[in-house]
Order: structure tokens, then sequence, then C-alpha cells
């Protein structure tokens, strides 16, 4: 029988965790994406929360809606107008789901700390903001490597573009002064003539199969069945007349020569992923701040199965309980970063947190643990990480402030203004805590439910029953797990995201020695 204290069993549990995450693979250094953030404790989610990525930002009228403007068993009459406005709300709750989301996931972790415990702690350098505010200062204040075509390659793109368009002398009719104005050439009209005479002939056909494939009329078959050869015949002549007469295969061939040359240059590059950025744009309707549209992949994952199962009893701890596993690569070579994680209280109405390690011990050979955990893809199509790793940038060296500034130094611990991102949630569920009979597990158990009135508990970064507040551009947010105690441990079925997997960017900018001219 050994007697164990809640530090030692939280140290042996993360590592067995880093050891499911890393595929079991030991020699892979914590590193690159091998970062891990934690949750102390885990914050609450629900499936609800993530209806926007499998719904979209469309509401639709939702039973529970109807339900809750039921009066004495009576349903209200769903009128179009009534109807409207419950899509409406249900579109608002969707953008706020998007926003939680996006900002959940909108900070960049603590690398200079061993201990990266708490989730308040994550978003570092509050004065430079987050993950996405540095990513658009990052373009707003760079350079970009000046690129220069070979003299050969300026003449062919200059004799395609007078092939594609032809300049004219205009004359104001107001007040008879000439302008010059850029037209498509003859060319490119024929082309586009015959282009629109190809699409005719297809919409057409198109249009005759889908009134035979839905056969609202008899004759609308009849017409199909008889004359859809008639139909193909005219869609293949189009086609043939735009290749033939409408300079079909000239015109894309110099288009894509164009845009092939044109897309080497980083000028073209950086400003492309400009746009990608504020295309991601959102503006919340509460607030009025913008947030940028982030989703997580697969997008069904709280309802998806394929979650894997991870357990832990006296015989893991046996294993782990010497383990190197450190939270952070970069703590040097101490144990693992949980030393002093136990149980956690807060007083009521207060946003203070205490983490404190109880002298109970655990009867580890009736010590059990298990849940089911994934990791979940975070997905930012507006961040380019390409860009950032790209040797052909630095930053803007006529800016005083800007042009020491580093994304990431490299170094052990990076320092900069991204040294590592989150790529992936890690999420688990259904979590079941078994103690046996002994004296600590009742004593465990008493401390639990005292904490659910003092604010909650936690367990290395497994939340056992307590409540989460995040303050967001729309004020405090709050979620809540509950769980209940049995008589020899817990059971707290809801989901919880317990941490971040994270990866750490390699030295930014790096911009190579021969570049000598920038804009």
């Amino acid at each position: 029988m050994s007697f164990e204290k809640p530090s030692a069993v939280a140290n042996a549990i993360m590592a067995g965790l880093y050891d499911i995450l890393t595929n079991g693979d030991d020699t892979v250094p914590m590193s690159e994406d091998n970062f891990f953030s934690w949750c102390t404790p885990g914050i609450p989610i629900q499936a609800e929360d993530f209806d926007f990525l499998t719904q979209g930002l469309t509401g639709t009228v939702r039973e529970a809606a109807v339900d809750a403007m039921t009066i004495d068993g009576e349903a209200p009459e769903l009128t179009p107008e009534l109807m409207d406005q419950l899509r409406a709300s249900d579109t608002g709750r969707l953008y706020m789901q998007a926003e939680s989301f996006a900002r959940l996931v909108d900070f960049v972790p603590d690398m200079a700390t061993g201990q990266n415990g708490q989730f308040a702690r994550m978003s570092v350098m509050n004065n430079q903001g987050t993950l996405s505010e540095r990513y658009e200062y990052i373009l707003r204040m760079s350079q970009v490597m000046q690129s220069k075509l070979p003299r050969s390659t300026q003449k062919k793109i200059a004799k395609f573009r007078d092939l594609l368009t032809v300049t004219k002398t205009k004359k104001n009719l107001i007040d008879d002064s000439e302008v010059e104005v850029i037209e498509p050439s003859p060319l490119v009209q024929i082309y586009n003539e015959k282009m629109a005479a190809y699409e005719a002939a297809t919409l057409e056909y198109n249009a005759r199969r889908i009134s035979a494939l839905s056969a609202s009329k008899p004759e609308d078959v009849h017409y199909w069945a008889m004359n859809a050869n008639i139909l193909r015949n005219r869609v293949k002549a189009a086609m043939s007349d735009w290749v033939s007469n409408g300079y079909k295969n000239d015109y894309e061939a110099i288009s894509a020569f164009i845009d092939q040359v044109m897309r080497r240059d980083m000028a073209l590059l950086k400003q492309q992923y400009r746009d990608d950025l504020e295309k991601a744009v959102i503006s919340s309707s509460v607030s009025g701040s913008n947030f940028y549209f982030t989703s997580a992949i697969p997008g069904n994952f709280t309802r998806a199965t394929g979650w894997t199962q991870f357990t832990f009893s006296s015989r893991d701890y046996n294993r782990y309980r010497n383990s190197n596993y450190n939270n952070s690569a970069y703590s040097g070579s101490t144990k693992s970063g949980f030393g002093l994680f136990g149980f956690n209280t807060k007083a009521q109405g207060s946003h203070a947190q205490q983490n404190y390690e109880s002298n109970m011990s655990f009867d580890m050979s009736k010590f059990n643990l298990e849940f089911k955990i994934a990791q979940v893809m975070i997905s930012r199509p507006w961040f380019k990480t390409a860009f950032l790793n790209s040797q052909s940038w630095r930053f803007d060296q006529n800016d005083p402030v800007a042009k020491s500034e580093m994304v990431s130094d490299g170094g052990s611990p990076p320092k900069g203004m991204i040294p590592a991102y989150p790529t992936a949630m890690i999420v688990i569920k259904d979590l079941k805590l078994s103690l046996g009979k002994s004296e600590g597990s009742s004593r465990f158990l008493s401390a639990h439910k005292q904490s659910r009135v003092s604010g909650g508990m936690s367990f290395a970064p497994l939340n056992l029953g307590s409540s989460f507040t995040a303050a967001t551009s729309l004020g405090a947010t709050s979620s809540e797990l509950h769980s209940h105690a049995e008589e020899q441990g817990l059971n707290v079925p809801g989901m919880q995201v317990i941490g971040f997997k994270c990866h750490v960017l390699p030295k930014s900018p790096n911009p190579l020695p021969e570049i000598e001219k920038w804009i």
C-alpha cells in the first residue's frame, strides 16, 4: 500500500498525458509541435457552443426557442414575422459562439516560464495584444524583398499586356477635355463574346436537364428525351468556336504566364495575405469590436466518435513517477511544473484564484483515473505562417520601434512577439476519478464538497467541478462544469479544454543577407 501526495500524482498524470499526446515517443523533445500550454482548471465547454461550425452562421427556427415562448401549453403562431425574428435571434447566437471561440484561442502562450499554469498567463506581453493583433502589426510594419524580373521577362510581360489592353483617348462631353483610358483589346473582347455564347448554350443545356429531372411537367421530360443531343451539340459547337475564333487558349496562356510570374513578387504575396486577413474580419453586434473567424477541425468533434480512452492507475503511476516530463521544453532540468497543483479555491463573487497543495495522501493501490481525450485542430485561414518563416522579409528599418522587433529570437526559451501559437485544443470528457476507501480519499471528497461552494477544485489541469470566467471584449463570460461525488470518487460527465498544443516558431524574421533592396 503506497500513499502519495497530490503533487506527485499530478506530475505522473501529466507525464502520462504527454506520452499519449506524443504517441508514446519519449525521445521527441518538447519543442516545435510538442509544447503544451495547460489550463488550470480545465475550461468547461458544451456541444452547443460549437453549433456555428456545423450549422454555419445562418440561424434557424429552433424548437427550444419556440418552447420558451409557449404559455400554458399553447405554442405561439409561427407567422413569417415571428419566424424571421427567431432566425435572427439564432443567427446572433451563432455569431456570439464564433466570437467566443475565436477569442478563446487568440492568444500567445507563455514560453518564458516552466509553469504556464493559469490560463490568464497564456496571453503574455499584454501591451502587444492578441495573436491576431500581433500578426496584423507584423504585416503592417514589415518590408519585403523587392523582386527584379529579368529584362527579357519584363519585355514579354509588356508585350502580353499590350495584347490584352489598349489605350484610347476620349473626349469629355462636358468640358471637351481629352483623357486617356485603358480598355480591353479586340482579342479580349472577342474572347468574352465567345465565352458568353458558350455559357449561354451550357446554361440552356443544364436548365433543360434540370427540368427533365424534376419532372414537374410531362413536356419537359419529352423535350429532353427528344432534343438532348441537339442541345449538347450546341454546347460543343460553342466551345469549338470559342477555341478557334475566340482566342481561348491564347488568352488563357497569356493570363497564366503573367499570373505565374507576378506571384513571385513578395509585395503582391504580402498584399494577398493582408486581403486574407481583412476578409476574415467579423464585427461583433454586441460590442462593435472586430474578431477574426476561426474554426475547429473537425467541426462536429463534440458529437463525433473516435475519442481516445485515457486511463491512469497505480501501475501507470509507478511507470511515470520518475518521468523527466517538463511542462515546458525550456524550463531547465526540473521535473514537471505541476508541483503545487492540487486544489483550487475562489472566494464567492471574486475572480481571484488560489492554488494550494493539500497534505492529504492518496492510496495509489486504489487510485484510478479515466476519461476520453481528443486533439482538435485550430484552423485560421488568415494566419499565414509561411510569411513568418520566409527569409524574404524584415521589419521596417525606417521605423525606430519596429526595426528592433522580433517575432521569435529562436532562443531557449524563445522570446518575441509570437514565439509560439496554439495549433490544437486538448479536450477531455466523461472524467471518472476513483480513490478507494482511505482517510485521504474521505478528506479529498470532503474538500471537494466544500470547494463547490468556495470556487471549485482542480487536479493538475483537470477540472473536477468548478466555474470558469474569462474576460473578453464582451465583458466577463462564465461557464460551469458540474460533478457529483460517489462513494469512493468523483464523476465529471461534461467536456472541458485542459490545454493547447502549440507550435514553436524558429528565428523570425531571419532575412537572407544577400537581399539588397526592400520595399
